[in-house]
């Protein structure tokens, strides 16, 4: 019962290890070390990809049912599905930059700094929003019969990193994060 409830709150465990580690590469681009770009180029392709493909339907189908359960939810909670897009549109962005950034086009410093603490601040931000106001609301107002409905309509998807197995394209990520975890 409710495995898209646990399955959204294993992916915003899992997103903030990634957004650690953006941080601390920034922090060692901040400092004037040479951070790697290719690790983050990577972490934005898979919060690019996966969460678009897969977490953020997952939880527009419980916020759907959410407002039809409890229209004034949007109110507190704002337009999740629109917020959805926002991030992927600064996902894109922050992706962009650090792809340049990996093939040496030159930048402004100060300009990728900003747009990294932006996209880490959006998605910490977005994070709390659903985890202290969107998922005990949905708790709450969502019967067995409507979480039933909704683990049944979510597309499954397999998560390229923290999935049963990692995906060539993102080994660099699973490598970084098994250091992290020793």
């Amino acid at each position: 019962m409710m495995q898209v409830l646990e399955q959204i709150q294993r992916d915003h465990r899992n997103m903030r290890l990634l957004l650690d580690i953006v941080e601390e590469e920034m922090d060692a681009y901040h400092e004037d070390r040479v951070p790697d770009f290719e690790l983050l180029r990577s972490i934005a392709e898979y919060t690019l990809n996966y969460p678009d493909l897969v977490h953020h339907p997952k939880e527009d189908l419980v916020f759907q049912r959410l407002v039809a359960r409890d229209p004034a939810a949007k109110g507190v909670i704002g337009d999740l599905t629109q917020e959805h897009k926002r991030l992927a549109d600064l996902t894109r962005r922050f992706a962009a930059a650090v792809a340049n950034a990996a093939r040496d086009v030159e930048m402004p410093r100060e300009w990728l700094e900003s747009l990294a603490k932006e996209y880490l601040s959006a998605n910490l931000r977005h994070m709390q929003l659903e985890e202290t106001q969107f998922l005990p609301r949905a708790m709450a107002a969502l019967t067995d019969q409507d979480w039933a409905e909704v683990d049944a309509k979510a597309a499954g998807g397999n998560d390229p990193v923290f999935g049963e197995k990692v995906e060539k394209a993102y080994l660099a990520i699973y490598e970084r994060i098994q250091k992290v975890r020793l």
